[in-house]
């Protein structure tokens, strides 16, 4: 039952986004391009579904393995065509840098002074060899425990 009303739940779900898509269309709100890129996503949500409950489709006999094979196939190919726009739909709920939680997100674009500030704030890299070293290396790379001897032949 719980699976059912899941699957139910999606389908409203993709539906109405289709439907809330054409009706912005056609209230003029938004453009043909805006449009596609929508409905791409709106693709793409539903064949990722679709894959990840796709033991239930072909259990129950609404999918041949063909079909399955096929969607596989263009949820790499819808991500090769929303790439291009995924900035620009991150862009669009104008979340802070702070709620993000990213250096890769970040509103100013410069992500590898963000990443290496990062890097240097973590704990692990406060101290010089890192905290695990002495423990677990230091005996396999200054102590010889790590030299490779070579294998005696038993025959």
């Amino acid at each position: 039952m719980a699976r059912l009303s899941r699957a139910y739940a999606m389908l409203v779900l993709v539906t109405e986004v289709v439907k809330g898509i054409q009706d912005e269309y056609q209230s003029v709100l938004i453009n043909e391009a805006e449009v596609q890129v929508l409905k791409n996503l709106a693709r793409l949500f539903a064949l990722f579904w679709i894959e990840k409950e796709l033991g239930d489709f072909l259990e129950d006999g609404y999918m041949s393995s063909k079909e399955a094979l096929w969607v596989r196939e263009n949820v790499v190919k819808l991500l090769d065509i929303i790439r291009p726009n995924a900035i620009g739909l991150v862009d669009a709920f104008d979340f802070s840098d702070y709620r993000l939680k990213s250096a890769l997100g970040r509103f100013d674009g410069n992500v590898y002074h963000h990443i290496l500030e990062a890097a240097r704030k973590d704990p692990l890299n406060q101290t010089e060899p890192g905290p695990g070293y002495e423990p677990h290396l230091r005996r396999l790379i200054r102590d010889g425990a790590g030299v490779y001897t070579g294998t005696s032949s038993r025959l």
